[in-house]
């Protein structure tokens, strides 16, 4: 191969169409680690709530600011860090990500009041907000045409098995221990995966196509011999590389600004739906008279659900047209909300319910993430997509506290419901 603009076509087309090596399943596999530790991070204080209550001796409004904290760190992080990844690498902002994440929690367990462990929350929530914008692009990047949506679909599942695994360990664990047990898991699973991801975690291809910086030749000649596939001689001449861009500026530019509003407004109000169901779940299945515990049964049922749907999704899913994919299961997953709002005291029908908005809710996520990521070229795919989540956890952090003053007016579940699933159907009418 020679330089120029043939062998950014040539290096994509030939790790589009061949068979994925052993390095890129093995990056895949860590990016679905991330994204496990990701979702066990953010639920982090959700485990850690009664012990800390009991500690610090903190009411309700007090707990309240502690569990915001995580998420106003989440929103940085997602606006001003995951940008970097287009100026730095991704592989950059993965390792500063996991030594925010690690150092905030190992300092969370040290905390020696409620302010200093919500500073420390907003901390790791940093770290937190910029990771997941960055490994979604890297799970599409890192894999081939043919296995593209599982790789996705391996990034989408990490997350809720973190937070539903890391729950049932969490229950385990704290009949033995404190609740600084959960913070000093969370840091010591992040140092790990440091270490993993400089180990076997490289810069993807299409960014150093795209930016070239430095020793680009070098790292992308060490990632192909890496998959076992052969070197190139040089890399494209500096007028036929994709623009440069890091900035706000650029996705919000006349060729890009039509494309970010709409997938911006499409996520913010998936996101609505999403994180009310996913807040409100165990107590809705209470308020019917059910025990705690089968609460918590009826959310691991979901959790469950969706994963085995998700991986299913990322087989099978390629034969479906991305765009009608978020449509379809969007529109599902506001009709499955609509349905566990009416659901009554019957044990069967609330868990088969509950599997059904696991399934929608989290295909959902599936494809509305690789739309996501589809949406941006690489030059600006860090900064797009940290934008785009970034306005959807902000959906996600005042949609609780929106169901729970409509509740307190007086409200239904089925009222509550029927108004908080529009969210999701709106994004559908949105994708069309």
């Amino acid at each position: 191969m020679t330089g120029g603009l043939g062998i950014v076509n040539d290096v994509q087309k030939l790790l589009d169409e061949t068979p994925m090596s052993r390095a890129q399943w093995t990056a895949v596999a860590i990016i679905g680690l991330l994204s496990a530790l990701d979702g066990y991070d953010v639920l982090a204080m959700t485990f850690a709530a009664p012990g800390v209550s009991k500690e610090f001796g903190i009411d309700k409004a007090e707990l309240g600011i502690a569990l915001s904290s995580g998420l106003a760190g989440m929103a940085l992080g997602s606006f001003f860090v995951a940008p970097l990844g287009d100026r730095y690498g991704r592989r950059f902002v993965v390792l500063f990500s996991l030594v925010l994440m690690g150092v905030g929690m190992l300092m969370s367990a040290f905390a020696g009041s409620v302010a200093t462990l919500s500073g420390w929350r907003i901390f790791t929530g940093i770290g937190i907000g910029a990771l997941i914008p960055v490994i979604a692009p890297l799970a599409a990047e890192f894999a081939n045409s043919q296995h593209r949506r599982f790789a996705m679909a391996v990034m989408s599942v990490g997350y809720p098995l973190g937070g539903t695994l890391g729950g049932l360990a969490a229950a385990a664990l704290l009949q033995h221990f404190s609740w600084h047990i959960i913070f000093l898991i969370g840091a010591g699973a992040a140092l790990l995966l440091l270490a993993a991801s400089l180990l076997w975690l490289p810069e993807p291809p299409a960014f150093l196509l795209a930016k070239r910086p430095t020793n680009a030749l070098d790292k992308l000649n060490d990632f192909l011999r890496r998959c076992g596939k052969p070197p190139v001689s040089s890399l494209p001449a500096p007028a036929a590389l994709l623009k440069s861009a890091s900035s706000y500026a650029e996705i919000f530019g006349p060729s890009r600004r039509a494309d970010t509003i709409s997938i911006t407004a499409v996520n913010v109000l998936f996101m609505t739906s999403v994180y009310y169901i996913l807040s409100w779940m165990p107590q809705l299945v209470a308020d019917i008279g059910h025990s705690a515990s089968f609460a918590t049964l009826a959310s691991a049922m979901a959790a469950c659900a969706g994963v085995v749907a998700s991986l299913a999704l990322g087989i099978w899913g390629k034969f479906i047209p991305l765009r009608w994919l978020v449509v379809c299961q969007t529109t599902g997953l506001a009709a499955a909300i609509v349905a566990f709002g009416l659901a009554s005291h019957g044990v069967a029908v609330l868990l088969m319910l509950a599997a059904l908005v696991g399934t929608f809710l989290y295909t959902s996520i599936l494809g509305l993430y690789s739309a996501i990521v589809e949406t941006f070229d690489p030059d600006v795919r860090s900064t797009g997509v940290g934008f785009v989540m970034g306005a959807g956890r902000i959906g996600a952090a005042i949609t609780p506290a929106v169901a729970g003053a409509l509740f307190q007016a007086g409200m239904g579940r089925e009222s509550v419901s029927a108004v908080l699933s529009l969210g999701a159907l709106m994004a559908a009418g949105i994708m069309i």
